[in-house]
């Protein structure tokens, strides 16, 4: 009986023994944000589910199954069932990158899919701070990327992409969801709202954008609603900033030191007043940026909607100046069906914006070492009751910021709305049409309000006054294009064409008087009409036209060879009528060698070799440089009644000849994925040229020009870069890391500058054909005379080269050897362009909490410190350096010349004395966060976070200024730190909740 049950038992199926439970669990990202729609199946059965809408899963698995969980753009897992009631899984970001979808313009593609040079910025990298300028400030990490900030409210940044290519603007054109903009992506920009930022970088990838793309193009996605229920996010921080400090004398070493240089310079000491006043104390201070942001997204299968609002305020880190931004976005998408194919899509992208700013009305960087510590903040003797300067005590010229800031006002207001209404149809999901309407309209409000009083020495008297001025900018931008797309056998390809049209004015109306009435408690009334005097009225419009037509091809053989052509016409109306006209084509093609069979180098997963070349046209002129212009103030008398007769004349000339500048440009590239998809490597060398580029050309005003110098097509220049970037990826159960290192160069050259012209000279710069733009040539120092043998040595021919040195002086280069020192004796001492650029983003995460880490830098260049220059001149009297270590008779080993007042043998500002290394490393961030486990936050909150960052910390750099990131967007004094407002430090603190 036994045996035959036991046979009985061998005939049913094992199977049936094993138990089958219901599994349930939730899937969610590396935040804890729960992740809909993920594939769960059983491996090797039929059976599967996916996650809901708020990541939940359920499904029947039996002991010792292995479940896989898969979502696009995420690591798949697999993970055998032990018999657990519940399980929560957290996905990752996958490694592999080459999916990912970018937008090209007119056009998206997968990366692995791209022939131009393409860099794609993740605003994630800014999640832990406050952004207060432009979009474009963030992206200093990206290769070939120049980005220069200023820390004051209000402050926009300067962009440079692959380094200068004219003498005019080297901005980039801005493209925001679909739309070419005026300005770019500006202060009053939320920066919360953005999805993903492109750069195009090379000819190839700019050139559908055509004659606005020169500059390289920055293309911003905002967000999206997802289908699914209503979204909350809700987010604050709050910013702590303050700035550098100046190392300075106080009241008893200025004296010590104030006294010598009288002495040395032959004067008795001066009449010192009573106060001790420190500067910096009195106009800096600790700033205050609060950022409050909400968004609520969603929607159904057909339509979806994100609506957000933003408010964010800056109180400065200086006296006289604050900012205050409110924003208010929706974007929404609905679609319909007619039929299986055919599609019909309609939606908007639209935000209103509010800026209101108070500017500095004076430069309180170089106020705050230019007044003296002796001079009181107030003095009741002074028109207006402020400290300055006196001829009869300490003699400067120096501004009171106080002063400055109290007796005028400057105020700007900016409403601007900005947007895009877009419709789509698509034929069976091959054939699309897409018209875009782009929009942009900002009324702009300036008063400035200047109040009697003075705030420096011998200032004339001027009386009150106010000056208003409103101003309406409007943008229409009209796109029509026709996509088709499609794949037969091993062949797959892509086109666009399309047309643009685009519309824009300025204009501008103001009006000023003088002698404001006043109430009882000295208050001024700011309207026009309580001014009694002066009445002036001014007012001008700008117009410009941009219509375009262009075409793209893209073609792929076998997934293996990849080739791209573009060409674009453009018509502006910034030239004359035989000129508006310009075409810009591009080719650029790509071998994926890895696809090959003979490719059998198992290490490598990926790679592509491509190549491009382009023109790119540029106009960077004003709207009416080729048109005469009329100017209507002159006035004569005549008659024997002597009546006054109103005139017109030209006073400009004009060249009507203006045409396009023309970049040509030729990239080579390399990408590759490696190691299992963890290292990502890509490499880029170009080089460019820029041909009739635009510059002003001076001309005797005996011709009878006295408006300017009219702009010619004159100079050719040349840039060549070379860039590489590498990103490590790896997940190891709970922890997951990434360092990206970039390190790129930028060098420019000047190959013709026009007209037979062999260099050009900007104080203390000179560009020549065949180096640098705006290289330094300086007279060259050579140490101090530390006795009267050496001043007696100094000679050429047997007579002293500087015959009124003495023992403390400088001594200078007779660089041309004519035995005196003069201008002629300026050389080649250095050059502020960096000879490498280095950037790094690293993060790490373990379970809830992620460390962030941001380095920015530039080596191998020098800039001149023009604070430290002021400080250290001595012949007009300003504060002194606390480390000033004077030459004098018992200290011959001193490193600082003799002071000398009202002298300046020591003092010219050419020398090289005060030219610096400018290298420099900088921490831009340093965040610690921490996202709250599922468990702790209950069924009604998806998220919730917590975060401190640090930011600009810490730079290690030889330069002795303020900050060697200071920004100068003078092309021929790029170097030039002429008390550029620093970078301030800040630690931010915040909260990010997702309901």
């Amino acid at each position: 009986m036994k045996r035959i049950f036991f046979l009985i038992l061998m005939l049913i199926p094992t199977g049936l023994f094993a138990q089958t439970e219901t599994l349930r669990g939730k899937v969610t990202d590396g935040s804890g944000v729960p992740i809909p729609g993920v594939n769960i199946i059983v491996k090797d059965t039929q059976k599967g589910t996916i996650t809901d809408t708020e990541g939940n899963y359920s499904i029947e698995v039996s002991l010792g199954e292995t479940l896989l969980f898969s979502f696009i753009g995420m690591e798949a897992q697999e993970i055998t069932y032990s018999g657990e009631s519940s399980l929560d899984v957290t996905m990752y970001e996958s490694l592999k990158s080459l999916d990912e979808v970018v937008v090209i313009g007119y056009q998206t593609v997968k990366k692995a899919d791209l022939t131009g040079a393409v860099s794609v910025f993740k605003p994630e990298q800014m999640k832990n701070t406050v952004v207060t300028g432009t979009v474009g400030d963030v992206l200093g990490t990206i290769p070939g990327v120049f980005s220069r900030t200023e820390g004051k409210p209000g402050a926009e940044g300067w962009v440079e992409i692959r380094g200068t290519t004219s003498f005019g603007s080297s901005q980039p054109l801005y493209v925001i969801d679909g739309v070419a903009v005026e300005g770019g992506a500006n202060r009053d920009f939320n920066f919360n709202d953005i999805e993903s930022v492109q750069v195009l970088k090379d000819a190839s990838a700019a050139a559908i954008y055509g004659s606005r793309a020169a500059n390289g193009v920055i293309i911003i996605t905002t967000k999206k609603g997802q289908e699914g229920p209503m979204k909350i996010d809700l987010s604050v921080k709050k910013s702590y900033q303050w700035l550098p400090r100046y190392d300075l004398t106080n009241r008893d070493q200025w004296i010590e030191l104030n006294d010598l240089a009288f002495e040395n310079g032959g004067y008795a000491p001066a009449n010192h007043f009573d106060a001790n006043t420190d500067w910096q104390d009195v106009a800096f201070k600790t700033g205050h940026v609060d950022d409050y942001n909400v968004s609520f997204s969603g929607g159904t299968e057909s339509g979806t909607y994100y609506v957000s609002s933003n408010y964010q305020s800056n109180s400065g880190t200086t006296i006289g100046t604050e900012s205050e931004r409110i924003t208010l976005r929706v974007n929404t998408s609905a679609f319909r069906d007619f039929g299986e194919n055919v599609r019909f899509r309609i939606g908007e992208n639209v935000i209103i914006s509010n800026y209101k700013v108070e500017e500095l009305d004076t430069n309180p960087i170089t106020d705050v070492w230019r007044m003296l510590p002796t001079i009181p903040v107030y003095n009741e003797d002074n028109p207006g009751g402020y400290g300055y300067g006196d001829g009869s005590r300490d003699v400067t010229f120096g501004t009171n910021p106080v002063a400055k800031e109290g007796l005028t006002e400057t105020e700007n207001q900016n409403l601007r709305l900005r947007g895009n209404i877009f419709t789509e149809l698509e034929l069976f999901e091959k054939l699309k049409y897409k018209f875009n309407f782009g929009f942009e309209t900002s009324s702009d409000q300036h008063k400035y309000l200047r109040k009697e009083g003075n705030w420096t020495y011998n200032q004339p008297w001027d009386p009150s006054s106010l000056n208003k001025n409103q101003a309406r900018f409007n943008s229409l931008v009209y796109d029509n294009t026709l996509e088709y797309n499609d794949f037969f056998g091993n062949h797959s390809f892509g086109a666009v064409v399309g047309t643009s049209f685009m519309d824009i004015s300025y204009e501008q109306l103001w009006g000023t008087k003088n002698e404001l009435l006043r109430l009882s408690d000295g208050t001024y009334f700011e309207q026009l009409n309580a001014a009694q005097k002066d009445p002036k009225t001014g007012g001008y419009k700008d117009m410009q036209k941009l219509f375009s037509v262009f075409g793209r091809l893209n073609y792929s053989y076998d997934n293996k060879y990849l080739v791209s052509g573009t060409i674009r016409r453009d018509a502006s109306s910034k030239f004359g009528p035989d000129y508006r006209n310009g075409v810009f084509p591009s080719i650029a093609g790509a071998w994926r060698i890895s696809e090959e069979n003979f490719f059998e180098i198992a290490w490598i997963d990926d790679m592509k070799i491509r190549a491009n070349y382009g023109v790119l046209g540029s106009s960077n002129i004003g709207p009416w440089d080729w048109v005469a212009f009329i100017n209507s103030f002159p006035q004569a008398i005549f008659g024997t009644d002597q009546h006054l007769v109103n005139g017109q004349t030209q006073v400009k000339l004009v060249n009507e000849d203006l045409k396009w500048e023309e970049l040509h440009e030729f990239n080579v590239g390399i990408d590759a994925t490696i190691l299992n998809n963890r290292l990502e490597l890509s490499a880029e060398y170009y080089q460019s040229e820029t041909r009739d580029v635009l510059t002003a050309m001076q001309i005797l005003m005996s011709t009878g020009n006295n408006g300017g110098n009219p702009n010619v097509n004159a100079a050719t220049l040349k840039n060549t870069g070379f860039e590489l970037s590498a990103t490590w990826r790896e997940t190891k159960g709970n922890w997951r890391y990434s360092v990206n290192p970039n390190i790129w160069t930028v060098k420019n050259e000047i190959l013709e500058l026009g007209y037979g012209r062999e260099y050009f000279t900007q104080w203390n710069t000179q560009s020549h054909v065949g180096e640098p733009i705006g290289e330094w040539y300086l007279i060259k120092t050579d140490g101090i005379f530390r006795s009267m043998e050496e001043v007696l040595a100094h000679t050429h021919e047997g007579h002293l080269i500087q015959p009124d040195a003495q023992p403390g002086d400088i001594r200078f280069e007779d660089y041309n050897n004519d035995g005196m020192i003069t201008d002629a004796d300026r050389q080649h001492v250095g050059s502020p362009w960096p000879d490498l650029y280095l950037s790094v983003n690293a993060e790490v995460a373990w379970k809830g909490f992620d460390f962030q880490l941001q380095l920015g830098g530039a080596f191998g260049h020098e800039v001149f410190n023009g604070p430290r220059s002021g400080m250290d001149r001595f012949d007009d009297n300003s504060n002194y350096r606390a480390d000033y270590d004077p030459w004098t008779p018992d200290n011959v080993d001193a490193k600082d010349p003799r002071p000398i007042y009202q002298d300046g043998r020591n003092a010219r500002g050419n020398q090289s004395r005060w030219l610096e290394d400018g290298s420099y490393l900088r921490v831009k961030q340093m965040a610690l966060g921490y996202n709250f486990p599922k468990t702790f936050l209950g069924s009604s909150v998806e998220n919730l976070r917590l975060f401190v960052n640090a930011q600009n910390l810490i730079t290690f750099t030889k330069y002795t200024g303020l900050d060697p990131e200071f920004r100068n967007s003078n092309i021929w004094e790029r170097g030039y730190d002429n008390g550029a407002f620093p970078n301030p430090k800040s630690v931010t603190i915040g909260a990010q909740l997702t309901f």
